[in-house]
């Protein structure tokens, strides 16, 4: 497991669909297996509302195995001895990518409940930036359940000329306050 940062705002600020923008953004992220020389084998897996950038491995803050890590790893149905596995944190999550706990820049506080709000779309330009970042043009797959699924759907339908399929899993295109309660 390889284990990184990347500021993805390199200079431009990213306008978020609230109307708001972030003049910095951290994306954390881990990686598995090796990207070919193609760069043609990379596999995004988006994680659930709870979720994190350890989907395969040991999480180094709880030291349980990572949340999918009876998927991904050799041999295993996500095989990282075929596929490069690229997991990040989403914007606004709490395991190292910019969010409420990120300093602010303009006011060198902590945003809390001053962040701004994060749609679906937010996450998933903060991955498309990532892999532009990693130098990837194109993905294999994006892979999620859940709230990682309405990621997957978003990468379908914006950005169909950076990936070759997508695998949402257990999600819908949208949720209503009750189902986002009862999960």
């Amino acid at each position: 497991m390889f284990e990184s940062k990347i500021n993805i705002t390199k200079n431009n600020k990213i306008k978020l669909d609230c109307g708001m923008s972030l003049k910095e953004c951290e994306i954390a992220y881990t990686t598995f297996g090796k990207l070919n020389k193609k760069k043609s084998n990379a596999i995004l897996i988006c994680h659930a509302l709870t979720g994190n950038q350890y989907c395969a491995g040991r999480n180094p803050t709880t030291g349980k195995p990572g949340w999918w890590n009876n998927l991904i790893g050799p041999g295993k149905a996500i095989d990282t001895n075929h596929f490069f596995i690229i997991c990040s944190n989403v914007i606004g999550g709490c395991s190292g990518t910019t969010g409420p706990l990120s300093k602010n820049p303009k006011t060198g506080q902590i945003y809390g409940i001053d962040f701004p709000v994060i749609t679906i779309a937010d996450m998933v330009y903060g991955q498309v930036k990532l892999i532009e970042c990693l130098g990837i043009d194109r993905l294999f797959a994006v892979i999620g359940g859940s709230m990682g699924g309405m990621q997957a759907l978003q990468w379908g339908a914006f950005y169909q000329d950076k990936v070759n399929a997508i695998v949402p899993i257990a999600t819908s295109y949208r949720h209503s306050a009750q189902n986002i309660a009862f999960h």
